[in-house]
């Protein structure tokens, strides 16, 4: 499985990278929402992990982010991803969380794959 993550923190972007990577993953890093939308369009990633709210989108940016087959994993309040009308959040995960609750969340996402 391939994961794209962006995190607002660059302490907490290069932790979840690390430890992803360390968790067998292969991963790439998105600096904001922009950047998403370009990896997205140009390579194949199965979960975007994010805790951004993305207003530089345009519309057009925002609707195909919305029927985007990509799983996202939203890190942050559930409030807050409320308000975004940037996103189609699959899963929440709410800040600070353990380890686990990341595998945890993954695990939705791998089901979803073709074998």
């Amino acid at each position: 499985m391939k994961i794209l993550i962006h995190n607002e923190r660059a302490d907490a972007l290069d932790f979840l990278h690390e430890h992803i990577i360390n968790h067998g993953y292969k991963a790439g890093i998105a600096k904001n929402g922009t950047e998403i939308i370009d990896m997205l369009s140009g390579e194949q990633y199965n979960v975007v992990l994010t805790n951004g709210a993305y207003k530089e989108l345009d519309p057009d940016q925002c609707s195909w982010l919305k029927s985007s087959s990509t799983f996202i994993i939203g890190i942050t309040d559930e409030k807050k991803f409320d308000e975004s009308p940037a996103f189609k959040i699959d899963m929440h995960l709410q800040s600070p969380f353990e380890s686990s609750k990341l595998w945890q969340a993954l695990t939705p996402a791998e089901k979803t794959l073709p074998r």
